[in-house]
């Protein structure tokens, strides 16, 4: 179904501005993040940001392909004008179900008693927040494919010694893989934002780290990477004094006037097992 403005303007459906909605409706870039979700029978789906519907058509869609008695779809969006919408495009289908839920808010490890795959075009000013809460649920989510902002994608796909790497690029390694599916254009939504858009797609690995270890490592690189352009004899300062910092980035084969951006996970593992403690 294609979601024209004139469409939108007739059913009091226009984009708001105060909440950053940008509605796509390309047919193609439904069609690749479908494909990239990989849906196989079963699969329950959360949509992030469903707005009008346009992907959460080509899902059920999808999913009614596959079949399997337990696969479905929940809906979350923030907007009432959507929920509305959306309660009366599909909600006869059995497979289908919309909450009006700020996504922030929401505890997905309640919402959900299995694994679920997410998609949806993440609003771009809370893109950053979403995923961290999405990471943060990687026991629940095998796999994520969503639109985000190209920078905010940069970010997370990133790898050491690249432009964005940083704390968002460590919090994906330590649970998923990730790869760029396509980029999409501006132009291909209503209202065209002011920068162009990523389809991300990531799938879950096996946790790298146990908790405790995960939030000190965290702790830590929250630390350095405020001050990311400084170097790390600078940055490490209040975690110990000059000798204690120089033989836990010994340890970790670290140099101390090297940067956090270039540092790999496996050298700030090695560390945090030198460092031995989690940071107040």
């Amino acid at each position: 179904m294609q979601i024209t403005r004139s469409f939108l303007r007739e059913h009091g459906l226009l984009p708001r501005k105060s909440i950053a909605q940008h509605l796509l409706s390309d047919e193609q870039v439904m069609n690749d993040i479908v494909d990239a979700l990989n849906i196989h029978r079963d699969d329950y789906i959360l949509e992030i940001g469903a707005g009008c519907g346009s992907l959460t058509g080509c899902l059920l869609e999808r999913i009614e392909e596959v079949g399997g008695k337990n696969s479905g779809i929940t809906a979350v969006e923030i907007d009432e004008r959507y929920v509305h919408y959306l309660s009366g495009r599909f909600g006869a289908n059995p497979r289908f179900k919309v909450l009006k839920q700020d996504i922030l808010k929401m505890d997905i490890s309640r919402g959900f008693d299995r694994n679920i795959k997410v998609a949806g075009n993440i609003p771009y000013y809370i893109s950053s927040p979403i995923m961290r809460l999405l990471f943060r649920s990687h026991g629940l989510i095998s796999d994520i494919v969503v639109m985000l902002q190209k920078e905010v994608g940069m970010r997370i796909a990133a790898v050491p010694s690249e432009e964005h790497f940083g704390l968002l690029s460590v919090m994906r390694m330590l649970h998923y893989d990730a790869r760029i599916v396509r980029h999409v254009d501006r132009k291909l939504f209503t209202p065209a934002p002011k920068v162009d858009s990523v389809i991300m797609a990531l799938h879950v690995h096996e946790p790298l780290l146990d908790n405790d270890r995960e939030n000190a490592l965290l702790g830590t690189l929250r630390q350095v990477f405020s001050a990311r352009r400084k170097m790390l004899r600078n940055t490490l300062k209040p975690l110990g004094t000059s000798s204690e910092i120089e033989t836990w980035c010994s340890k970790a084969d670290i140099d101390l006037h090297d940067r956090a951006e270039n540092i790999d996970l496996k050298r700030w593992i090695r560390f945090l097992d030198a460092y031995g403690k989690c940071p107040s």
